[in-house]
Parts: structure tokens; C-alpha cells; sequence
């Protein structure tokens, strides 16, 4: 689960889903809670198919777009890379989404700027 917190309103929620060779990537609100656990309720999902065995879903604790730059629900379909220095970065996105809260979708967006990486600790 990929959670974002919108300021004075409900948290959100990605969940990633395989489905055989198909995935899908699932954006939930929270509706309530079943004592300490959330109850998540599901307002739009879209189907993803891995161009690779090697590309994967990359979350947005990871990932970045220079054209939303102040959005920190980046999405991306791609693959990693170890660098030089140990970290890992993003190679090869082929797909990029981000959470539109106000719409309660998962928006596509380009691909063009969005940079996903890991530090070598991680």
C-alpha cells in the first residue's frame, strides 16, 4: 500500500495487484476504521502490462516528475539500475501516473522527467 495524506481531508491509498500476467494498480480511500485497521474503499483502477519481466511498479517514496514537482504521489512503470555510487536509479520508465485527489483517479502524465531512486541503504 503507496499512502498520501491530503491536508484537512482523507488519506489515500495505491495498492498494487497481480492478476496473472496482468496487473493493476488500484487508488482507495479511507472510509473508516475496524479498531486499528483501515477500511479502504476502492475509486479507480487501471490495468498495467509489464513490457518486461524486469520492469516493475515504482511507488512515490521513490519517485519524482520535474512537471509536478510538488507532488509526492508519483508513479512510475519502469526498471532500476544500480549507479555508480551504489544507489539505484530509474531506467527505461515506459509509463508514469500520479494521484489526482480531486478527481479520485489515477491520472496519467508523461514520462519525460520522472526520475525514481534509491539510495544504496535502502
Amino acid at each position: 500500500m503507496i499512502v498520501a495524506q491530503v491536508p484537512s481531508g482523507p488519506t489515500y491509498g495505491a495498492t498494487h495487484l497481480r492478476c496473472g500476467p496482468q496487473q493493476v494498480l488500484r487508488l482507495e480511500r479511507q472510509t473508516g476504521r475496524d479498531g486499528v485497521n483501515p477500511i479502504w474503499t476502492p475509486v479507480d483502477q487501471i490495468a498495467v502490462t509489464m513490457p518486461t519481466p524486469r520492469h516493475e511498479i515504482l511507488g512515490p517514496g521513490y519517485c519524482s516528475s520535474s512537471q509536478f514537482p510538488d507532488d509526492a504521489t508519483i508513479i512510475a512503470l519502469g526498471t532500476m539500475a544500480e549507479q555508480p555510487d551504489g544507489s539505484y536509479g530509474s531506467e527505461n520508465v515506459v509509463k508514469a501516473w500520479r494521484f489526482d485527489i480531486k478527481r479520485e483517479r489515477l491520472a496519467a502524465i508523461p514520462v519525460n522527467g520522472v526520475l525514481c531512486a534509491v539510495d544504496g541503504g535502502d
